[in-house]
């Protein structure tokens, strides 16, 4: 016996109807945004009508490594007192120490006669003091103590294949977007809270073929900025005190920092936090393993010890660790059962990153 293509493309629409669910809400995506927009929406709507969909399981503990363990973006005060208010429990720690940078074996503060190497692009922004602010406080008491319980009962781990905007045909049941699946399930909701990376969007939708022109077009223009974050702790106090540090990443060529946040020593620990920006032809697998071999023999010259002392190492990256929206992004509010959270959602304001995704919910 044999099969066609046809067939086969048969077979496969086939099992994706037998495994047809219609979801009321469905927040799509793996981030802070997705996981604050499901504790809000958990409390609003029965449970078989709310669903989170995510590539990767989310645990508590993943989301803070996500989270904590990176470079702070909190670095102004307008944006810090707005989350405050909207989440009363935050507790922001404000580091008033400048910025500083090395060079020839010193650290001289911006500004003074020191000439610092040229900033590469997106690396300002972290010149501003920074906050540290904890991703508890984001979160009720609560929801903190049952956000696993909570995650384990409403998450569902699948990879996204396709994303269409559809017609309704059904007024009591409406499909607004269908979501298929690499593990041929099909997926249709009413209301859509979308935050995965821009990327994965516009790959699963043929380039925004099959979404409104105007999603597609504000997808197309999200800036992405691929990164590096890791996160040392050191037995050993490296730094006396807890300040963003700039650390050239060569004397001689124009290849930007390592943007450092050190943490206080509390008595048995240091932790740093050091944030690689990538360009555009650097986030391969081979080029950021070669970043942080270089990042660990420049820090070993600027922190003596440095190798002697270190006790653990977290490493994340990704070329979308950070997305920013379009400069003039058009309104998305009109398109029906669409709501885009997280770093690329539109907004008035100048909030990026974490923050912006905190606030986007």
């Amino acid at each position: 016996m044999s099969f066609g293509i046809t067939s086969l493309k048969k077979n496969k629409n086939d099992a994706r109807a037998d495994r047809a669910q219609h979801i009321t809400h469905v927040v799509l995506g793996h981030d802070l945004a997705a996981v604050l927009k499901l504790v809000a929406l958990k409390d609003q709507l029965p449970p078989e009508q709310l669903r989170l969909i995510t590539p990767h399981l989310i645990t508590r503990e993943r989301l803070c490594d996500a989270y904590e363990r990176t470079v702070s973006v909190w670095r102004d005060n307008v944006t810090t007192l707005a989350a405050a208010a909207r989440y009363p429990r935050l507790r922001p720690t404000r580091v008033d120490a400048e910025a500083q940078f090395y060079k020839e074996g010193q650290w001289h503060r911006f500004g003074g006669r020191a000439r610092p190497m040229e900033l590469a692009a997106g690396e300002a922004f972290f010149l501003a003091p920074r906050q540290d602010v904890p991703l508890a406080g984001f979160f009720s008491e609560a929801d903190w103590a049952q956000l696993d319980d909570v995650l384990m009962a409403y998450q569902s781990v699948r990879v996204l294949e396709r994303i269409e905007k559809t017609i309704p045909t059904d007024l009591v049941s409406p499909a607004e977007w269908t979501l298929l699946f690499h593990d041929l399930g099909e997926v249709t909701c009413a209301e859509l809270w979308l935050s995965l990376p821009s990327r994965v969007v516009l790959k699963a939708s043929h380039h925004g073929q099959s979404l409104p022109p105007e999603l597609a077009g504000h997808l197309v223009a999200v800036h992405r900025q691929g990164a590096i974050a890791l996160h040392w702790e050191f037995s050993k106090e490296l730094h006396p005190e807890a300040r963003t540090l700039f650390i050239p990443q060569s004397m001689t060529h124009e290849w930007g920092h390592f943007v450092v946040d050190v943490h206080a020593f509390d008595g048995q620990a240091q932790a740093m936090d050091v944030l690689i920006l990538l360009n555009e032809e650097e986030p391969t697998p081979e080029g950021m393993a070669d970043k942080i071999k270089l990042a660990k023999r420049v820090l070993d010259r600027a922190f003596p010890g440095f190798e002697k002392h270190l006790s653990k190492e977290h490493i994340s990256a990704s070329e979308d660790f950070f997305e920013t929206p379009p400069a003039q992004a058009v309104s998305l509010a009109h398109v029906p059962g669409l709501h885009v959270i997280g770093a690329y959602a539109a907004s008035a304001d100048d909030t990026r990153y974490w923050a912006r995704s905190a606030m986007s919910v």
